[in-house]
């Protein structure tokens, strides 16, 4: 192109040839310029804080590193001690174990509760809300909770069991080897199956009733429509929440800090605690390399998440030359072995099963024909007590439920409003009820309010930066047609599940470098390291629901990307911004490992390390404790009870959402 000037002499134009910029597109995509300047801030934020820290720590595995400065390199020598350590394969037994039982009750107990909420035609929400309650509170709350229910001379369990006569003297659950695997997991089990809840529910109402009513029709039995209708049609959430909840479990380190730090004699010793410990003898290199040593095993499951996330999402597909990459083909040829035995051992299930069926169905038939005959009103007589008998089964199995989920709160809740000879007694009423933990937690000896201002401070600009952030860059990796987007897409996922315990290590030796250690601005930086990566994960679920009709119309009417996503997009989208400001402030609120690592003055404390530090050696204040407890959970809770519809969708929009 060219221009004619003032004194009429033809010069080339400073804009680019037309041919350069199809040039340009057909390398980078259609909308690379666009898309580049909303993904800038993510990929820059999730470069700094994520991609930076993760290869410092897959370098600093190879090096004798014991203090800030990376040490001098030793190959695969911390490989070796790791893999030759009988503590480590004692930690990576324990790690499975206590993941497989955590997943298999989450799951099987999850799924009946669910069926029978769907079912409930009364109080569903109510009991819904209050099964929903473990999954939204904070860590520290949850182990406060539970150490109070579990101690051997205090708890209510054990004030329950000899009041009843089961026993005659406390057991100690958390301090004796047999019992504290079993406990953890318990607690894992009681925190987690909301999670499940609230998918499959999702999942549950998605199912045409109409292919019940043909089952009916066809004479197919509960059973039958159960396996043939119910699990086939649940059968992505089911798979997306129980591979997110295996990596969530796999990747446990707050609750069994605080609730039995590894212990008794390494009985509850995870990998994730094993590194801890390395990282507090100051080994930087081996405690990295334990926990790069269990990576493998989370990138299968990332991999694998991906895979179905990709197959389930409603997003239009775009046009992409991209190949699956080398690992991808590798982490595929892994996995294949696990999916075809997962596929016999579900064939030979249907093997067994039609044989039960049938086994039953002869009994069933010679039973109606020797009691029952062929008269209607026995029939009808048979299927209403039936119908009675299955009803007060599944009241019974709700109650017996709710009571576990909420039977923590309420012991905090009692225990908070006695006095502390009252806890020394086996009551489970206050009386009087007392307002001196309250008394004593806000005064002048603790430093509580200051640990409250700090976390709302620090939970508000660290939301703040994650939200704007994944807002944008969610918009640039669903909407915009550029090269590299299902690349950089599948990044944010691998960054959101990255175990905290693999990263904290080198972020803390760059932020000890940046002068960001003790002081609330570190937090606020380093929490978007998780908030940013979910918040970008969410926001794109809802972005891909969204027609890409009315944003196409938007820009034939002469709107470039920026005004569709301002004046149409963003406005479509207020109830994901509202779900992703909700769940980033519940994880800034709730958050424990960097502040624990990062902070060391009590003036800085957040709530949970301040709560955490109440507890000195065996002394634990359990009247102040249990009244922090309240006081920490009022803010998610009220957060929760208001906008329960946009947590719930946000779950199971896009995220897990087939």
């Amino acid at each position: 192109m060219s221009q004619t000037t003032l004194t009429g002499v033809r010069v080339a134009s400073e804009a680019p040839p037309r041919s350069r910029q199809i040039l340009l597109r057909n390398l980078l995509g259609h909308d690379w310029a666009a898309a580049y300047v909303f993904v800038l801030p993510t990929l820059l934020l999730m470069g700094g804080l994520i991609a930076y820290p993760l290869l410092r720590a897959v370098y600093m595995s190879f090096t004798n590193t014991v203090s800030l400065k990376i040490g001098p390199l030793v190959g695969l020598q911390n490989y070796q001690n790791v893999w030759s350590d009988p503590s480590f394969l004692s930690a990576v037994k324990n790690t499975v174990v206590y993941t497989f039982w955590s997943i298999f009750f989450k799951f099987w107990l999850g799924l009946t509760v669910s069926i029978l909420l769907h079912r409930l035609k009364r109080f569903g929400g109510i009991l819904t809300a209050a099964i929903l309650l473990p999954w939204i509170v904070p860590s520290v709350v949850a182990a406060i909770a539970w150490k109070g229910l579990l101690d051997p001379v205090y708890g209510g369990i054990n004030q329950f069991l000899i009041q009843t006569g089961l026993v005659e003297k406390g057991f100690p659950w958390l301090g004796s080897v047999k019992t504290a695997m079993p406990s953890l997991i318990m607690v894992n089990v009681w925190a987690g199956i909301p999670f499940f809840v609230i998918n499959i529910l999702a999942g549950l109402k998605s199912i045409d009733k109409e292919y019940y009513e043909a089952a009916i029709i066809d004479g197919a039995s509960s059973w039958r429509s159960f396996l043939h209708i119910t699990l086939p049609g649940l059968r992505y959430v089911i798979i997306v929440a129980t591979l997110l909840s295996t990596i969530w479990t796999f990747n446990s380190f707050d609750m069994i800090f605080l609730l039995t730090g590894g212990g008794p004699v390494n009985a509850t010793r995870v990998f994730s605690i094993l590194a801890f410990d390395a990282f507090g003898a100051a080994r930087y290199g081996v405690a990295v390399a334990i926990a790069i040593s269990m990576a493998p095993i989370l990138l299968i499951f990332i991999f694998v998440l991906g895979r179905y996330m990709s197959a389930g999402s409603r997003q239009e597909e775009r046009p992409t030359t991209e190949t699956p990459s080398a690992v991808g083909r590798v982490l595929a040829g892994i996995a294949w072995p696990v999916k075809l035995l997962i596929n016999g051992l579900i064939a030979l299930f249907f093997l067994v099963n039609n044989a039960i069926e049938n086994l039953l169905a002869a009994i069933s038939n010679a039973f109606h024909a020797a009691f029952v005959g062929d008269s209607l009103t026995r029939q009808r007589s048979a299927r209403v007590a039936s119908r009675r008998i299955t009803s007060v089964v599944a009241f019974v199995i709700l109650f017996i439920f709710v009571v576990f989920e909420l039977m923590p709160f309420y012991w905090t809740l009692i225990t908070a409003f006695k006095t502390n000879r009252q806890m020394m007694e086996p009551h489970f009423w206050p009386s009087p009820w007392t307002l001196e933990q309250f008394q004593l937690l806000l005064g002048p000896t603790r430093k509580f309010t200051l640990w409250y201002q700090n976390t709302i401070v620090v939970a508000f600009v660290s939301t703040l930066v994650s939200v704007v952030i994944a807002a944008m860059g969610g918009y640039g990796l669903t909407r915009l047609r550029w090269r590299g987007a299902n690349f950089f897409a599948s990044s944010v996922l691998i960054a959101y599940l990255m175990p905290p315990i693999m990263m904290f290590i080198p972020m803390y030796q760059i932020f000890t470098t940046l002068h960001l250690t003790n002081s609330l601005t570190g937090l606020m930086v380093a929490y978007p390291t998780f908030g940013l990566p979910f918040a970008t994960w969410l926001m794109m679920g809802y972005y891909a629901s969204i027609p890409r009709e009315m944003e196409e119309a938007a820009l034939i009417d002469g709107c470039n990307h920026f005004q569709a996503f301002w004046k149409v997009v963003l406005p479509l989208v207020m109830p994901a911004l509202v779900a992703a400001s909700m769940f980033s402030v519940t994880l800034a609120w709730k958050e424990f490992i960097f502040a624990y690592i990062f902070l060391s003055k009590d003036r800085l404390y957040t709530l949970t390390i301040g709560m955490a530090q109440m507890i000195v050696g065996d002394v634990q204040p359990w009247g102040e404790l249990s009244a922090a407890a309240l006081l920490m959970s009022i803010p998610v809770a009220l957060l929760y009870i208001i906008g329960q519809r946009y947590m719930v969708a946000g779950l199971t929009a896009g995220a897990v959402k087939g």
